[in-house]
């Protein structure tokens, strides 16, 4: 099982010129101002993520096409030199889809809008294996929340079906696994695992293999205090056939607060160490092959110290995680 992580933005700092920081510092530029202008910078530097996730002690980069991203306008040559430099390094690679715009008619209700979006993924599943990727991620595509109900929903599980179905198949002759993420409260469909599930189900009759990349976080985006969150938190995992696992997220969430994968180390969320063993044993024995932390800053003083909230978090998870896997192998849970 490897371990890695999704950068988002915390080495966004390091591509800003001196002038874009000393803005930021003074309080005219926001962050959300930063990711909009250097995002595409980073995201297209992935040589420094690996060498970002071998500093953490990790093995694995999931990069965030989330947009904007630069990777429909890469070059191959550089796409190639990316991938040969993960591998001479042991690190594995793996692509978030996007999953905003264009990308999240996935779902959509108008067949000519679906078949869009899926020629638009296609289009990245391509780079990705390129650069020679092992997974895939994507989302489920968003509804409007008037409309995430009855018919309307029938009618996009119908079209997201189509499109599971079409893409995974795409993904596979590629040698890639896509997986489906669970979506947040804000996009009202496919937050549970029992929403998603029967769909894997039925896109498995059809001969294809879609993964499922449930994020406990997005879930806990339906809990408004920390007193209402579950016990156990991680529950949820259990009601997840093995077969169904490979790739998988960790975030956490402040209810009070909003706050959506905020630092883990910080210990601000819903999960704490205890609970993070507890998951990492359910990991394994449902043979997870990749665990990818996400975490995102908000604040401004959080993005100038990005980098070492990188280290700090990662050491903190690290230290978990390799205590986990230092334990007995468990009985593995058959994956049929």
């Amino acid at each position: 099982m490897r371990l890695g992580r999704n950068f988002t933005n915390l080495l966004e700092y390091d591509y800003m010129p001196e002038s874009a920081k000393k803005k930021f510092r003074a309080g005219k530029l926001d962050v959300a101002d930063m990711d909009c202008r250097f995002q595409e910078k980073f995201k297209a530097d992935i040589p420094r993520q690996v060498d970002a996730a071998i500093e953490c002690g990790m093995t694995h980069v999931e990069l965030d096409g989330g947009i904007p991203n630069p990777f429909l306008k890469m070059k191959k040559d550089a796409l190639l030199k990316a991938r040969d430099y993960a591998k001479e390094k042991d690190v594995t690679l793996s692509l978030h889809l996007p999953y905003t715009f264009v990308a999240e008619a996935t779902c959509g209700f108008q067949e000519q809008d679906r078949k869009l979006a899926v020629r638009l993924l296609k289009r990245y599943i391509d780079v990705a294996a390129v650069l020679d990727c092992v997974h895939l991620i994507m989302h489920p595509g968003s509804i409007p929340f008037y409309q995430a109900t009855g018919l309307y929903l029938q009618r996009s599980d119908k079209s997201l079906f189509k499109s599971l179905v079409e893409l995974g198949q795409y993904a596979s002759d590629r040698g890639m696994k896509l997986h489906i993420e669970n979506n947040t409260k804000w996009d009202p469909a496919h937050v549970r695992p029992e929403e998603t599930l029967p769909l894997l189900d039925k896109v498995a009759e059809k001969g294809v293999t879609v993964w499922y990349c449930f994020d406990l976080a997005h879930t806990f985006t339906l809990v408004e205090r920390t007193e209402d969150i579950p016990r156990p938190p991680e529950a949820p995992y259990e009601t997840i056939p093995a077969r169904y696992y490979s790739a998988i997220h960790i975030g956490d969430f402040v209810p009070e607060k909003v706050l959506f994968h905020p630092p883990l180390h910080h210990d601000a969320g819903l999960l704490k160490a205890e609970d993070w063993k507890r998951i990492f044993r359910i990991f394994r024995r449902k043979g997870v092959e990749t665990v990818i932390v996400e975490t995102a800053v908000r604040e401004r003083e959080d993005l100038i110290n990005g980098r070492q909230i990188m280290l700090e978090e990662s050491r903190y998870i690290k230290t978990i995680f390799d205590e986990v896997m230092a334990e007995p192998a468990p009985e593995p849970e058959p994956k049929n």
